[in-house]
């Protein structure tokens, strides 16, 4: 998983505690945050984001081009 605010790269599956210690949502609670700065990121929205970034580079490309 790569983190959305640091970009951090890590396994979410080799974490202790996969989601937030200090909430009182641990058994429901789906995001994994990031060893290195503390986001929480949702595993769901993955496919999500990819989607924007590549839509994104797609327009950056095409105003390049013009």
């Amino acid at each position: 998983m790569k983190c959305r605010v640091c970009g951090f790269e890590f396994d979410e599956n080799e974490l202790e505690n996969r989601g937030c210690s200090s909430c009182g949502k641990h058994d429901n609670c789906n995001q994994v945050h990031c060893p290195n700065c503390g986001f929480g990121n949702h595993p769901q929205l993955d496919e999500e984001f990819e989607f924007i970034t590549k839509l994104k580079d797609r327009f950056k490309r095409r105003k390049s081009a013009n």
